[in-house]
């Protein structure tokens, strides 16, 4: 049995610039409240791409949080007005898919997040996940929010 989280998001900025913003796997802290993220692949972009995500905080080499271990499945920058990062959750926390897909409408951008994924257990977990789905969701569509606030924030201001 699979949990669907869905939200999306306008935001007001060039699809380029969002872009930029959601694969900037260190800078992801901006916008995902209590989160680190640390590379774990001899390069930072495109396919392959595995990536450790903390929600919480180390303990020295011990996670304190939610830990998401996941790798780049889909990796499709801005062209003809689209963009779309898919990624494979390998664990421990959960399982699954996760999908962004960006895409432009005159100097904005519209941004759907997209996660199916089950956590370990068995059914009662799972259908616990369930009831969590509202709060969940509140907190995924708080996060796109920021990523729009930091995204619209250009670059060279945001490092004054």
């Amino acid at each position: 049995m699979s949990t669907r989280l869905e939200v999306a998001t306008e935001v007001g900025a060039p699809l380029e610039r969002v872009w930029d913003e959601l694969v900037d796997w260190y800078g992801q802290a901006r916008w995902i409240p209590l989160t680190t993220l640390r590379v774990l692949s001899a390069r930072d972009a495109g396919l392959g791409v595995r990536v450790t995500a903390l929600s919480g905080f180390w303990l020295g080499r011990l996670p304190a949080g939610l830990l998401d271990r996941f790798v780049v499945t889909g990796w499709s920058p801005p062209a003809d007005g689209v963009a779309e990062l898919e990624v494979l959750h390998l664990g421990p926390c959960f399982t699954g898919e996760g999908v962004f897909r960006l895409t432009a409408d005159g100097g904005r951008t519209r941004v759907r997040a997209v996660e199916l994924f089950t956590v370990p257990g068995g059914p009662l977990p799972n259908r616990l996940v369930g009831l969590a789905l509202p709060l969940m969701r509140l907190g995924l569509g708080w996060s796109l929010r920021r990523l729009a606030a930091v995204a619209e924030v250009p670059r060279a201001e945001r490092r004054a």
